[in-house]
């Protein structure tokens, strides 16, 4: 209650300080409704309820910067789901068992028998991975489950997951296998019409031929070899999802304290304009990445992330305009603490956000956290991303780590609190990044020295 009301009292205090007139053109004045709602979101933080359920109609504000405001450090308990949440995103194909296949749709039901009438197994939704044993025919697949259950699933709603490396070796297990294209084939004892009937192979059914010899083909059939007309054989193939595993996109990561930055960034991305870069935020590439769960997707080579770090309250205000001005937006890195009536104002925050930019988190106090116990890290980053979710009412999904300063320790801190991305300070030029690297993810630094003939240099040209 006392920090309530310390709260509750800033407005008058500023207003008190500041004279009684107000400068029209600050369109990002804190208000009591402000230093109320920042109280609340406070409340809820440290009695541990976690975020609200929704923030519409929320006035943003978070923790101020006032040093007289002390806020007791209590111990941070975070969800145990969300540390593998992303693990789909992280994992590399290499370690998935052979033949694991993927659910593409919303869900899928294993049956007991490959057929729509049979009894349901199990049902299973996107994301699933499962174990394929055999395919009866092109339309179910006969699967094994995480816990060793056996049943069917249409493949129409599953897919095995390769990378481009893996694709040729695995179309190659499927050569010479084809899929019956018509309601039914006659198996014959001789390569002739009206020879010997010895049988019939189904719709969709599945055949690998010993030999195709102009309208006939010679298959193995019940102990012996029959013949069936090649002309309503199609070549088969599951369906296959092409994941990428490694990508060379540069990051390039503003110093966003520097005066002159918001110059620099407009002459930058004018110049990558011209050079036909496709300017994204992490978060767009986090949106990439779920495609490229679902379908083929191959992410082009001239996406570059753009990344602003260590921005103050007296330059986003310029950087904000300048994306604007540049029709543009970024991935801004705020630390927690910085946000309040002394510090960057929680409405540009929100205003940021609205207008398509991507703000995650610098950490909650911006201190280096290799220097800090276990249980501070896990406060730092699992605090930041809570306040942060609760101003813009999305999802945090990355940290740039403060200073650069990380290691095995604070990475997997990182993981338990939630975040998919973790931006380092490594550089990296032309070499990119793979799956398993996303909690260190390298970044070229650019500050507003640089010049578009160095900005090229670090985009590998």
């Amino acid at each position: 209650m006392k920090l309530r009301r310390i709260l509750l009292l800033l407005p008058a205090l500023l207003l008190i300080s500041c004279g009684s007139s107000v400068e029209e053109e600050d369109s990002f004045t804190f208000t009591a409704d402000d230093a109320e709602k920042i109280s609340e979101i406070l409340d809820r933080i440290e009695n541990g309820q976690g975020t609200v359920e929704s923030t519409e109609g929320l006035v943003e504000g978070a923790l101020p910067l006032d040093s007289g405001v002390v806020v007791v450090e209590e111990e941070v308990v975070v969800d145990v789901a969300d540390a593998h949440r992303f693990d789909a995103l992280r994992s590399k194909l290499g370690s998935l068992e052979e033949n694991t296949f993927r659910v593409t749709n919303a869900f899928v039901n294993v049956r007991e028998s490959p057929s729509i009438q049979a009894p349901l197994v199990e049902e299973l939704t996107q994301g699933a991975l499962l174990k394929a044993l055999s395919f009866p025919s092109a339309q179910w697949g006969e699967v094994q489950l995480e816990d060793g259950r056996h049943g069917y699933v249409s493949t129409a709603y599953i897919a095995r997951v390769v990378s481009d490396e893996q694709l040729e070796a695995i179309k190659k297990q499927y050569e010479g296998q084809y899929e019956v294209n018509f309601a039914f084939l006659n198996v014959r004892a001789e390569p002739k019409a009206g020879a010997l009937k010895l049988g019939e192979l189904g719709a969709h059914e599945l055949v690998k031929p010993l030999a195709i010899e102009g309208e006939w083909a010679r298959i193995p059939y019940a102990g012996k070899e029959g013949y069936i007309s090649s002309q309503y054989l199609k070549p088969y193939l599951p369906k296959l999802i092409v994941r990428q595993e490694r990508f060379t996109i540069p990051l390039l990561r503003y110093r966003g304290d520097e005066a002159g930055i918001a110059d620099t960034l407009v002459r930058h991305l004018a110049f990558l304009k011209a050079e036909g870069k496709n300017v994204i935020t992490l978060r767009a590439f986090y949106d990439l990445l779920l495609t490229q769960q679902q379908r083929d997707t191959k992410i082009p080579g001239n996406y570059v992330i753009l990344l602003i770090a260590d921005a103050t309250k007296e330059t986003i205000k310029d950087i904000a305009d300048a994306l604007r001005a540049s029709d543009a937006t970024a991935t801004i890195f705020v630390a927690s603490d910085q946000i309040g009536a002394d510090g960057i104002s929680p409405d540009l925050i929100r205003l940021l956000s609205s207008n398509g930019n991507d703000v995650e988190s610098a950490g909650k106090t911006g201190n280096d956290l290799r220097a800090l116990t276990n249980q501070e890290v896990l406060t730092e980053l699992a605090k930041s991303r809570q306040v942060l979710a609760e101003l813009t009412g999305k999802e945090i999904i990355a940290v740039a780590y403060p200073r650069g300063g990380t290691n095995d320790r604070v990475m997997e801190h990182a993981l338990q609190a939630g975040y998919l991305f973790g931006v380092t300070l490594n550089p990296s030029v032309g070499e990119g990044f793979d799956r398993s690297q996303l909690l260190m993810l390298p970044s070229n630094i650019v500050t507003s020295a640089t010049t578009e003939q160095t900005l090229g240099s670090l985009l590998g040209k």
